[in-house]
């Protein structure tokens, strides 16, 4: 199926080891990339973490402090940051709602399971 529209999409909006409390996602593995919409809250923060995918974040809404490595900055919409595989990162929403788009390359095999876990 090469054609998608989001509101298809499963939401993911149950807090747990891929996905902190404040925050929603909808993702699809596309062969070898992974897209994935993330909503947050105001305020929230993701403890820092690192994983074996590549991340590119675009910012669609908000602002969205990051830290990737030893580097930090806010990032506004049209504006992404690349996250190299395995580098220890962690956003902050600031004081309004964050909507981005993340693509993963490789797809996550943990999200990727919580995708099945969704299906079922």
């Amino acid at each position: 199926m090469p054609f998608f529209k989001w509101p298809d999409i499963i939401k993911d909006v149950e807090p747990g080891p891929t996905l902190p409390a404040g925050m929603s996602r909808q993702a699809v593995s596309l062969g070898d990339v992974m897209l994935a919409m993330h909503e947050a809250f105001p305020n929230l923060k993701c403890e820092p973490h690192a994983h074996p995918s590549a991340q590119i974040t675009y910012m669609l809404k908000g602002k969205l402090r990051m830290r990737i490595g030893d580097e930090e900055r806010v990032i506004v919409p049209g504006e992404f940051a690349y996250i190299p595989p395995n580098v220890e990162h962690g956003i902050e929403s600031l004081e309004e709602y964050v909507l981005a788009l993340d693509i993963f390359l490789p797809p996550r095999p943990d999200i990727a399971q919580r995708l099945e876990e969704l299906a079922e």
